[in-house]
């Protein structure tokens, strides 16, 4: 069951940060009331609220998984992730080098597996 923690935990981690970054895109709003900036910068909250999820999964898997494999597992499947969000939705570009080093970080987390 900690797997399905951990996967569900990235999933939210990653979420999030695409979140952040469209808001991030569409530009925040820093001024007036906390309400009208929370309420002018709707998904910087719901990003929030995604971290938010996302840690309670992570405490989830933590309870019967090492946090020497669930931490780099999440971090790297959420890089994962959020890279092939950012190039087939948000028409960002990956070059050669930024490819090597995600198969570098898929060949850690096979190696810390083995």
């Amino acid at each position: 069951m900690s797997g399905l923690y951990l996967i569900i935990a990235f999933i939210f981690n990653s979420a999030g940060s695409i979140v952040f970054k469209v808001a991030a895109n569409r530009g925040i709003v820093l001024n007036g009331s906390l309400f009208d900036i929370l309420s002018r910068n709707y998904l910087v909250l719901i990003g929030c609220i995604l971290f938010a999820v996302n840690a309670l999964f992570f405490i989830l898997a933590l309870r019967t998984m090492p946090l020497s494999i669930a931490n780099p597992v999440m971090l790297v499947m959420s890089f994962i992730i959020v890279a092939a969000v950012s190039v087939l939705f948000l028409g960002e570009h990956l070059d050669v080098w930024q490819l090597i080093g995600y198969a570098m970080l898929i060949l850690g987390i096979l190696i810390i597996f083995h």
